[in-house]
């Protein structure tokens, strides 16, 4: 039962209307589901997070992310692109482990 629950949730995430990025400590893209393929259409498993952004974005991205890293930051949300993105920051025993972003389109 377990075992199936798991396949169901990870299909479900993968085909889900919302995105979903999670990265490791280093910032690299880890997991990624359908949403986000489309949205940079190509794959973005295995990507840096900073090179999926326009080289003049680059720098800021990276100072970004390194509040996550440092614990500065544990979550942030925005709105751009007409969506509402959340990245949220995980932990593998106690110690910082990656993000998790989300995206969610904002009715026209």
């Amino acid at each position: 039962m377990k075992r199936r629950m798991r396949m169901n949730l990870e299909q479900a995430f993968h085909e889900s209307s919302a995105g979903l990025l999670v990265t490791d400590a280093d910032f690299k893209v880890i997991w990624a589901n359908h949403f986000e393929e489309e949205f940079y259409n190509k794959p973005v498993i295995g990507l840096e997070v900073v090179d999926c952004h326009r080289s003049e974005n680059r720098e800021k991205i990276s100072e970004f992310l390194a509040q996550f890293k440092a614990g500065a930051m544990k979550e942030f949300t925005k709105t751009a692109v007409g969506m509402i993105i959340t990245y949220s920051s995980y932990t593998v025993d106690g110690e910082f482990a990656g993000l998790v972003r989300t995206r969610i389109r904002l009715p026209k």
